[in-house]
């Protein structure tokens, strides 16, 4: 899932999703009701998740409002005070966390944005960003398949160990309710080499 404009041409954000970027200050935006109007103003929406990160030249923020299932996701990316990308997309679901790290050891960072989809499954997904000299490269992770998406339905947990993402997952036998898997744990590590400039599959067991 991508949805950052290209560079150069930023659409403003919605007022009420708009973040001002800075290590110790933040500007909250508020509705206003327009006067002439009778109508009772919408309330602003709460603030689900909200975090601010930073390597090197490069801040980011990620917000995202709303309770519910369906939230609005916003993302702002700097370098020494210019913006270099800023949008907003519904999601299903919640971002459970976010991430600034360097997993090919270069000289650009990666945002790591991991989401949770809504529903009985919890399935994760991943929303990466690497933001290069001249532009950024999506990040998405390989489909599971073959023995890896073998008694998978969901329930991803995600943290980053260094420049290596990990996966867990509990494993389902065919009979197991979703409530309760019988087959232990999956775990699964991508790197991100220099050459291949995408995620790939490093490694991966099952625990009892």
């Amino acid at each position: 899932m991508s949805f950052f404009a290209p560079f150069g041409r930023f659409a403003p954000l919605l007022a009420t999703t708009i973040l001002a970027m800075g290590c110790d200050s933040q500007r909250n935006a508020t509705e206003v009701a327009d006067p002439i109007s009778t109508a009772s103003a919408v309330p602003a929406r709460a603030v689900s998740f909200q975090k601010q990160l930073s390597r090197g030249d490069y801040s980011f923020a990620v917000q995202t409002l709303g309770t519910g299932s369906q939230r609005q996701l916003t993302l702002r990316a700097e370098r020494l005070g210019r913006e270099l990308a800023a949008a907003t997309a519904d999601i299903e679901g919640t971002v459970s966390d976010a991430v600034v790290t360097n997993l090919n050891n270069d000289d650009y960072p990666e945002l790591l944005v991991f989401v949770t989809d809504a529903g009985s499954g919890s399935y994760g997904q991943l929303m990466g960003y690497e933001f290069l000299s001249r532009g950024r490269r999506n990040l998405t992770l390989p489909e599971l398949d073959g023995p890896l998406a073998a008694g998978y339905l969901g329930h991803d947990s995600f943290r980053v160990d260094g420049r290596t993402i990990i996966r867990s997952f509990p494993i389902y036998r065919p009979d197991d309710p979703n409530s309760t898997p019988s087959g232990g744990t999956r775990t699964i590590e991508y790197v991100m080499p220099k050459k291949e400039g995408a995620l790939l599959v490093a490694n991966h067991k099952d625990t009892p």
